[in-house]
Formats: structure tokens, sequence, C-alpha cells
């Protein structure tokens, strides 16, 4: 007799389970370890302080309510309201079975914690202390008790402690209704227990350190009146009662705007009390004596408005008496010497660089304020890391210059005049990496002459260049490079950073990145947020200086007053705190303005003044030249500097050394290079100097740099501060600047453009050549709704009579709706145009035509793109354009492949490649899409050599002319010919390449369609619940509009659904994905597989029945000019049904299954058919064929890099060896 059917799916899932976690077993069930749980931030567990895989969302929202209710009975029909609200799946009893028996398996290893079946529902039996939500509320609790009773310092470290639990929002990534208004109450307990924590902290007179976190607060609940009241509070306490008054304004404004109310009494009344400068606001003067606050009853809420503290004296007079010596004052700041504080920042450097010696890649993000010792701490690491032997490079972005790829070039160029390119070259990198590279490093134009045109590089190549070169440099010692100021980076630079961050060089490489967290570029944050998350960068947040490290900076007495008006200043921001101990000078320090708000680049202005202090002792021409040098950037020449400052070459150098004594710029190295002692006080000295003079400054910088020969990237920045509107010339060096970074930086491009059709002014409505040339670049750097809209734009300065142009301009504007997923829109676009415009000439009619045909594709209306594609045929054909022939007959080829019919494709595929393979590469550059339409029609009729030749040579043209637009396309396509061929490791690589091409356009299609190979290929590799996060993230971007790529996703989901425990949400997510039963929006090549698939679903949940009918749909799919593989499929499924019902049948079936799969080239599949040919082979006592076929199934697995499959079939293989029963027949991926 055959063994128990797949149906039992809990042990089928455990088994694969084992195969895939090493260790797991029952020697590891009998450990007595601790358990910690945590839904404030994700849901998670930790054992022993070891994190634990709670499986997929569903199961993690089972775990998290059992949490909430701790030690109570939850029963089940709450569980499945709250997991998932009104749309249950069927048997969901069932389904809640099965993820509480995983859960209990997992926490089986652990002391302290069960889930322990009761009369209608479970209840998870643990200690509430180690549930943080619980401890939360029980600490909160205590603090609240030790402020009722005035012991405030007590209760200000409790509610620290509670605090302090938290790791973001509660119960991140679950998504329930129960869950989403659980999750809204907790955040409310929390900015609760912050309100009661602030109180405490202001009665014990901690203001000066809850300055800026309050400022951050208010900024993000603007209308919470005891916040602001607090805010207010504080601001008045820290010296500032102008700006305690002026929010007070701000905040009635905004009630009366938004709620059309006053502010409430207590509000009004600390109103009152600062204007009357009442002594009750200050802070007690022993805040450790339990002295009642005014106005507040014992036992009361904590007042707002603590006790009296005496007033601080005015400047200038001893604090404690006139008899006591006026102490000395602060000494220029020691900022060039040892490192103050930061003792745990330095501990997380060090670490890293441990990491990098160890030959682990690694990144460091130092985020903080503006001046609060970010580049002073990448410093010390550089000096650190320069100890231990690596190379160091720094470089940093700079806020008034935003050249593509500002930061590496500033960190890597000069460096790049010095090194070997034979060695490096020689040690294995690629040829033409270096020469790619000359078009961003200007020290490389000469060492490579022949390098490519600029326009013709595309900036994924580019980002593999230098993550090349980096690898070069780091090869010997080890490289720290150091990026500072990324705050004003240009987009090239943050896509660059994201590319490095994803595919870290293979060496000893450090990177080290310091920003403004509020003011970070979106995609670097995102890019450094994810890796953060995954583990592979380190995250220091930098903080003001306590009191004695400020003292310590200033070398000060801590305890003196005028030291501590310096600090209360500052709030402890050491750079501003440098800057008001240098203006102190020989007079009292400096008296904080009643109006200290910060100015344009973030600099409060008594600092800024106090920085303007320096330059006042300077000669004329020293302050020429220290504003001149600030026009020119944050490092400049000496030569440049007189230009800009209009004085003699020598005149600048020696003014130069006149501001270097100052210390406000330094020398670089022993080069004709300086740099700014620190980019605020290049900020400080640019915006000190006259708006006027300023404009002038940069047309002599521009003059100046084309006289030198500088790159027209060079000269664009100054170009667009100082050209007057109708400057032709400077609308051509903008121009010419942005084609010259179109491929590689196409946000300084569509900027550079906008600048020049700017200073066109009225004439920029005859130049629609460049609204297109700035439409392409935003649609380049995937701003696809800028792109389009500039579209409408030009399509609006169109001559009546142009109807050529503007058929190509709807076209443009059809292919960024698809783009935007707005498929509808684009296809009326087309039809509009069409019927618009009936005598328009061929050429555009074909054009039109075929976008048309190509958005049906898209959409899977297969019959409607072959009728629009033979229109567009008859239209190309009549005008005799070859190319456009071409292009028309690969899509019909495409489209007759995906509607099942293989002749018709056949034929059209070959007339196609009689052209294209007599051709040479530079004849198929504008036919790169047609490749690309080649290689998916190869790949679905199982011409894999065919498809990977025609979409190499695609991806290689791509390389050398710099068109991006298709490169997910190319890279997709061949991972999926790589894993049906069972490539694995080449499908990832290539699939993780699709990903990050896809990430550079902005457009939902080519993500979608990258992220659904990289779901397979995690699959293959057993990594289910890798695979259902790629999926689950995916669909949460996604549009609504139905699309191949949507479909691909969709059923990618329910494939990991089912390997997660969830075979009914796997037959929901792929019929939903397959436009329903009939699976009509799936291609025709590739509707077995995913009827197999549901096969294999329904036999998962015990439905024998509902996977024979879909077997049987597998069967009646297989068309009779059918692909090689596909009749596999409809085997492997006939054979499962077969094994379910103990039907001797299966063997036989099975072993047919597995000929097609190994005819066909794919064997993966042709493993998965042997795995369950042994096992059919087994039950009917045909032992030694069974162990036969499953040795055969491990070998392949193993071949193919499916170690977890590889490693189920060698135990199925010793299991049927011992002679034990099966735990039931092992699923494999049905994709």
């Amino acid at each position: 007799m055959l063994g128990r059917p797949s149906a039992n799916l809990e042990q089928t899932l455990n088994w694969l389970v084992e195969a895939v976690v090493p260790g797991w077993g029952s020697e590891t069930r009998g450990a007595s370890v601790t358990v910690e749980f945590g839904v404030l931030g994700s849901v998670e567990a930790r054992v022993d302080g070891r994190i634990v895989d709670l499986g997929h969302a569903r199961q993690r929202c089972v775990i998290a309510v059992l949490l909430v209710d701790a030690n109570q009975v939850v029963s089940v029909d709450q569980l499945v309201e709250r997991v998932w609200a009104d749309r249950p799946p069927q048997r969901a009893r069932n389904t809640v079975y099965g993820y509480v028996s995983r859960l209990r398996q997992t926490l089986a290893v652990a002391q302290g914690a069960d889930i322990v079946r009761r009369s209608g529902g479970y209840v998870l039996d643990v200690d509430v202390a180690a549930v943080d939500l619980h401890g939360f509320r029980d600490v909160a609790a205590r603090a609240r008790v030790a402020a009722r009773n005035e012991q405030d310092e007590q209760a200000a470290t409790l509610f620290g402690q509670a605090l302090g639990l938290w790791r973001g929002d509660a119960f991140a990534g679950l998504d329930t209704p129960w869950i989403n208004a659980l999750r809204d109450a907790v955040e409310q307990e929390r900015v609760a227990v912050q309100l009661d924590h602030t109180d405490v902290r202001l009665r014990c007179g901690h203001h000066s350190g809850l300055l800026s976190e309050l400022s951050a607060r208010v900024e993000t609940h603007p209308l919470d009146e005891r916040l602001v009241g607090q805010f207010i509070l504080t601001l008045y306490r820290c010296g500032r009662p102008a700006d305690a008054l002026n929010h007070y304004q701000q905040i009635r404004l905004l009630l009366a705007e938004e709620l059309g109310c006053d502010p409430g009494l207590p509000l009004r009344l600390l109103h009152q009390q600062i204007l009357t400068a009442d002594p009750a606001l200050q802070v007690p003067a022993a805040v450790s004596a339990a002295v009642p606050a005014a106005g507040r009853a014992p036992g009361s809420a904590p007042a707002l408005v603590p006790g009296p503290l005496p007033t601080p004296p005015p400047v200038g007079t001893p604090r404690d008496g006139a008899d006591l010596p006026d102490p000395p004052r602060p000494r220029r700041p020691r900022t060039g010497g040892h490192l103050v504080g930061r003792a745990s920042e330095l501990a997380v450097l060090d670490g890293a660089i441990e990491d990098a010696l160890a030959g682990a890649p690694g990144v460091v993000e130092v985020v903080g304020e503006p001046g609060i010792g970010k580049t002073r701490l990448l410093g010390e690491l550089g000096e650190r890391a320069r100890r231990r032997g690596f190379v160091t490079l720094a470089g940093r972005s700079v806020e008034f210059d935003r050249t593509p790829y500002g930061a590496f070039v500033d960190a890597l160029d000069d460096h790049l005049g010095r090194v070997d390119f034979l060695r490096l070259r020689h040690d294995g990198s690629p040829p033409g990496a270096f020469a790619l590279l000359s078009t961003v490093f200007p020290a490389l134009c000469d060492r490579f002459p022949t390098g490519p045109e600029p326009v013709a590089v595309e900036r994924y190549w580019f980002h593999r260049a230098v993550r090349t070169l980096l690898e070069a440099l780091s090869a010997d010692g080890g490289l720290v490079l150091s990026l500072d100021d990324l705050q004003w980076t240009d987009d090239g630079t943050a896509e660059l950073i994201d590319h490095l961050v994803r595919h870290p060089p293979r060496t000893p490489l450090l990177l080290a990145l310091s920003y403004r967290p509020r003011q970070a570029p979106p995609r670097l944050a995102a890019a450094l947020a994810r890796a953060g998350t995954e583990g592979r960068a380190a995250r220091v947040e930098l903080g003001p200086l306590s009191p004695a490290e400020g003292a310590e900076l200033c070398g000060a007495r801590p305890d003196h007053w005028r030291f501590r008006q310096l600090y209360e200043a500052s709030g402890g921001n050491p750079f501003y705190l440098e800057a008001l101990a240098r203006s102190a000078g020989n007079e009292s320090p400096p008296v904080v303005p009643a109006d200290a708000m910060p100015v344009a680049d973030d600099l409060p202005q008594s600092v800024r003044a106090a920085l303007l202090e320096e330059l006042g002792g300077l000669s004329a021409t020293a302050r020429a030249c220290t504003q001149a040098a600030a026009v020119l950037g944050d490092s400049f020449e000496a030569e440049m500097v007189a230009v800009v400052a209009q004085t003699g070459e020598a005149q600048a150098l020696a003014a130069l050394d006149e501001v270097a004594e100052r210390d406000l710029v330094r020398q670089i190295g022993s080069t004709r290079r300086f740099r700014f002692r620190h980019p605020l006080v290049r900020a400080a000295v640019y915006q000190g100097a006259g708006a006027g003079w300023r404009i002038e400054a940069h047309t002599r910088a521009a003059h100046g740099l084309a006289l030198h020969g500088a790159p027209l990237t060079a000269q664009a920045s100054h170009v667009q501060r100082s050209a007057r509107v109708g400057d032709e010339h400077a609308v051509d060096v903008l121009v010419r600047a942005a084609r010259q970074v179109m491929t590689i930086a196409p946000a300084a491009a569509a900027h550079w453009t906008q600048e020049a059709l700017r200073l066109l002014g009225e004439q920029s409505r005859l130049r629609p050549e460049l609204w297109l040339q700035q439409a392409d670049a935003l649609g380049m750097a995937g701003r696809l709704l800028e792109s389009r809209d500039v579209l409408r734009t030009t399509a609006s300065l169109l001559p009546a009579g142009a109807r050529a142009q503007r058929a190509r301009l709807t076209v443009s504007r059809a292919t960024m709706e698809w783009k935007l997923g707005r498929y509808e829109k684009a296809t009326s676009l087309l039809l509009r145009e069409l019927a618009d415009h009936d005598d328009l000439p061929e050429s555009e009619t074909a054009a039109l035509r075929m976008g048309v045909a190509a958005v049906a594709l898209r959409t899977a209306d297969f019959p409607t793109a072959i009728g629009w594609g033979e229109r567009a045929l008859h239209s190309a054909e009549t005008i005799g354009d070859p190319l456009r022939i071409t292009g028309v007959r690969s899509l019909l080829a495409l489209a007759h492949t995906l509607a099942g019919n293989s002749v018709r494709s056949t034929d059209y595929l070959d007339l196609v490649l009689e052209v294209v393979d007599e051709a040479d590469d530079q004849q198929l550059v504008d036919q790169i899409d047609t490749l690309v339409t080649i290689g998916w029609t190869e790949m679905f009729l199982g011409h894999y050599d065919a498809a990977l030749r025609h979409l190499g040579q695609g991806l290689d043209i791509s390389r050398r002319t710099g068109q991006s637009l298709m490169l997910a396309d190319f890279f997709a396509a061949s991972a999926y010919v790589l894993m049906w061929l069972g490539h694995l490791d080449e499908a990832a690589k290539y699939a993780d390449d699709a990903l990050e091409a896809a990430s550079l356009v902005g457009s939902n299609e080519p993500r979608s369609l990258a992220e659904a190979v990289n779901a397979a290929v995690s699959m293959w590799r057993g990594d289910f619940a890798g695979a259902l996060k790629i999926c689950e993230e995916s669909l949460a971007q996604a549009g609504p509009e139905p699309t191949q790529h949507r479909s691909a996703i969709l059923g990618m989901l329910g494939s990991a659904l089912l390997f997660t425990g969830d075979p009914a949400g796997c037959v929901r997510r792929v019929i939903e994905a397959g436009g329903g039963p009939e699976m009509s929006a799936f291609e025709a090549p590739v509707r077995p597989v995913w009827l197999r698939l549901l096969t294999a679903a329904e036999l998962a949940r015990g439905d024998v029945a509902a996977a024979e009918m879909w077997a049987g749909r597998a069967a009646s799919a297989v068309s009779p000019d059918r692909p090689p593989g596909q009749l596999g499929f409809a085997l492997l499924a006939r054979a499962e049904v077969h094994l379910a019902r103990e039907d001797a049948a299966a063997a036989e079936t099975a072993c047919e299954a597995a000929a097609a799969f190994c005819a066909a080239r794919m064997p993966l599949y042709e493993a998965t058919a042997r795995l369950t040919a042994g096992n059919a082979l087994a039950g009917i006592d045909r032992r030694s064929e069974g162990l036969a076929q499953l040795e055969r199934a491990r070998a392949l697995f193993a071949g193919c890099g499916a170690t977890a499959l590889s490693e189920l079939a060698g135990q199925e293989h010793d299991r049927i060896a011992a002679r034990t029963p099966p735990p039931a027949i092992g699923i494999t991926p049905g994709i």
C-alpha cells in the first residue's frame, strides 16, 4: 500500500523545516532556556537573547493576539476575527490550529512560555514581565505613583525605562483592523507616558536636555496643547522668553485656523506668567527636596508649572557675590586635539573597524543636527582606521553645488591621480571598468582618453564600475571611505550609495556616511533604514555634549556661570559652543538674542553672528578671498579664488595664509587646494556676502572655470546662479552639461535643462526639443509624474500643423502613463490620436498602433494585442520600414506565444531572426526593445540557449549605449531562463541585478517583474518566509490594474503562502492572479505550472476532489504544439492526485513527468517529479526503484543549488531505506 497522502500539511511543513533549519529537531526541545516577547516594534520572540522565527504575518498575528491577552483564554472565534476580520479563509479553525501548532514547536525550546488549549480557545501561559507591552504598562504605572509622591528623580528614571522598551511602531509589519486599532491605542499610551516623563524632567530641572527633543515632537504634534506648553516652558527656562512668546502666538493662530478655538486655560495661564516673568516658572532651588509645586494638591496630577528658582544674575555679574574674583574666561576651543566625550559612539566605530579588518564590508551612518560633531567623529574614525593600516579617504556634499556624484569625486579624485591602474587591472578588475569612470572623475580623463562618451554611460553600469574601483582600492589593506553632509547630496550620489549598501564590495571596505536626519534625501534614508533593519549598517546618533564635556571642549570650569550661559545658548552643540566661545574675546560673552530662530541654512542667528565676527579683523583682501572661496565650494583652489576675488594669485595666496591663521580654512595636504574648517563656516560666510555680489562672483567663477577647461558640469552650477534671462551662451552650457550627464545623473540633467528653459523666457516655447529633453531626464530619474506633466506642457507648445511631432509625443506620453500603471489612460491617449488624425503619415500611424498593441500585451489582453499588432504591421509594410517591421513582428511573435499559438509565433519569430541574426550590434542599437521581446518569446517556447544569447547581446548593447529603461527586463528574463535551467546561483545574481535596475526606473511594472523572479529563486533555495515578504511588500506598492507582472507576483505570493502554511490563501491568490478559475490572465505556455500549483494546494488542505479538477484543467491546458515542459506539469499534477488516492498509477505517471522535464531541460522540476515517483514506487513495494529515483532527485537538486530540497530528498531516501513510515509527500515550489 502507498503511504499516507500529502494532505497532512502540518507534518509536510515540519519535514521541510527540518530540512531547511539546521539543528531543528527533538534534540533541541528539552533545553531549559528563557523567552522574551516584544510587540512594541516588530512582533518578535527571543530565546536566550536570540531572535527566533515566528513565521509569516498571519502567524505573527496569532501570537500577537495571545500576547496582548496573556494568561487569558482567547477563543478561536476571537482569533479568527482578529487575524482575518470579515475575510476568513475556508476552514479557518484548521488554519488557526496549524499556526498554533507551529508556534508551539517554535516555543518548545523555551522555559516559561506555552500555548495551552482550553475550552473554546487558547491561553498563552507566560510571565507578563517577559512581554514588553505589559512591562511598559507596569513600569509606567510605578513611575506615576512615584510622581504623585513627588519622587521626581525616581519617576523620571522609571518613565525612561518604560519608553526604552519601544523599538518602533507597535506590531510593525502586521495589518488587520483589530491590530491597527490596538496599535493606535497603544501609541496613545506611549504619548501619555512621554508627556508625564517631560513633566517630571522639567520639575527636576532637566530643561536644557529637553529642548531639541520637544522641538521635534512639537513639529509632529503641533496641536497638542500640553506638549506645546511644555515646549514653551522649556524655551523660557533656557533663556529664550521671546521665542516662548512667539511660539504661543503660533499655536494660538494654528488652533484658530485648524479647530476654530482659543488655547485652553492652562496654556493661557502659562502665557500670562511668562509676560509677567512670574518667579514660579523657574526651577525649584533644590529639585531633590519634596516641596509641593505651586498650585498642586498632594496626590494630584503633576503640574505643568513647577516651583521657583532664583533668577540668574545679569551678564557680567559674579553669580555668588561681588566679593568673588572673576574666573578666567573660556579659552579657545581645542577642537584640533583629542575628541571630547563620545565614548559609546567610538565603541561602535571601533567595532566597525574590527569587522572590516575581518574582511566584512560594512556601513556606519553618523546622524545628528548641524554642528553636533559628525565631521569630527568621521575624522576620528579615519585616524583610528589609519593606525590599523587602512587607506582613508574623505569627501562631502556641498550645499550650493549639486554636481553629480560630488561627494565621491571629492573623496576619490585626488587619490585616483596617484593610483597605479595597471596593477589594479592586473589584480582582476574588468579592463573597461576604469575607463567608464573617466566620465565623472576629472583625474581619469587623461589616463583613459579612449573611454566611452559621457552620454553612452548608463548609471547602472557606472555604479558597478565604482564598486569595482572600490574593491581594487581596498584589496590590499582595506579602505575607509567617509562621505559627509549627505543631506546636500545629489540624486546620483544617493543612488550610488544605495547600490553600494545593497551590493557591498567583496573586500575590507568601511563606508562611513553622515547627514542631518531631517534633511536626508528619501532614497538615501530608505536605503540606510533597510540596511539597518537587515543588520548591515550601524547607526550612531549624536546628541548634545554634557556640561562637563562642553567645559572640557572650551577649557572652562563647568560650574562657572559664564560658561553655563554659553552652554545654555549653544544647547550643548559643540560647534555652536565653539563659535560662541571664539567670539567672547576680551569682552563679555554674547547674550543670546531674543530672536534666535534658525536662518535659512539652519544656523542660529547668534552663532552665525559669532562666526562672521571672526572675519572682523581680516584685511579687505582676505575677507574678499574668503567670500570668493565660499562661492567656489567647500574646497577650492587658490587660482580660482584669485579669479573670483579679482585679485592677483600671489595676493590670494597671502590672503589665504591670513585666513588660515584664523583657522577659517585649512590647506589640504601639501596641495594648492584648501577647505573650510567646517561646512557651516562656509555657509555663514556665503550667506554673509551680499546677494548682488554673489551673483557677480558666480559669473566670474563660471568664466574662470571655462578658461581653465573645467568640465561643463563644474561650470553649470555657477552659470545657473548668475546668468541673465536671454543669455544664449549660458543656455548652451546648461543644455550641453545636461546631455553629458543624462544617463549617469538624470536628476541633475533635468534640473539644468529646467534652468536653461527658465533663461530662455518666452523663447522657451520655441524649443520643444528642450522640453522633451527635460521629460526624458525626469523619466530616466524615475520621476515619472513630473515627466508626464512636462510632456503635457510640450504638447500644448506644438503648432497646430505638427501632426507627426504630436503623434511621436503621444507615444511618449502613453509610455509614461503605462509606466505609472495607468494602462487605460495610455490606451485612450493612443486611440484618441488615431481617431483625431486619420490622415497621419503611415510611419506615425504604425507607431501609435504598435503602442496600443504593446499596452494590451502588458495587460494580458492577447487578442487585442494581436489585432492591433497586425494593423501596425500593415502600416509598417506599406511604408517599407524594415526596423519598424522587425519590431512589430517581434511583438506579434510574443503575443501569439502568450496566447498559446506556438506555430504562428514561430512563423513571426523566424522572420525576425533572419534580420536580427544578420545585423551587427551597431545596427541593433535602435532595436534593443526587439531583443528583449525575442528573449521572452524564446524563453516561453523553451529555446533557452537562444534566449540567453539574445538577452546577453541586448545587455551588452545597453551597457555601451546607456539605454537603461529595458535593463530590468533583460535581467529578469535572463534570471527566469537560468532558473528553468536549474542554475540557481546565476539566476539569483541576475534577479538581484533586475531589482537594482528596476529601482532606477521609478515604475511599479519592472519592479514587480524583478521581485517576482527574486521570490521564485528564493523559494527554490528554501527561503519561503523571505519569498513571502518579497511578495507582500511588492503588492503593497503595486497598482490595482491587472497586468502580467501583477499576476506573476500574485501567483508567487500564492506559492509562498502554500509553503508557509496557508494552502487556502494560496488557492485564493492564484485564482485572483489568473483572473478567475479559467486562469486566462496567465500566459498560455505557463498556465499548466499554476494549475499544478493549485493541485498541490488543494491536496495540502485535504480536498482531493478539487485537486483532481485542477489536474484535469492542467491536462486540458497543454496545447497540441506545446512548448517542452508543458506536458510535464500536467503529468506531475495527475501523479500527485493518484498518490493522494493511493493509486498505483502514481509511480508511472510521475516517471513520465520526470522524463518530460528531462527532455525540456528543466532539472528542478525533473527532481520534483522524481521525488514524487520515489515515494510512489516505495509505496507499491518497488523499494529499490524508489530509492534510485530519490537519489537522482537529491543529486539534481544539489546540482542546481537547491540545498534544502536536496537534503529533503536525502532524508526521504534514508527513511525509505530504513523502512520507517512516511511523514507525508514533500511539496516543492510550484513555480
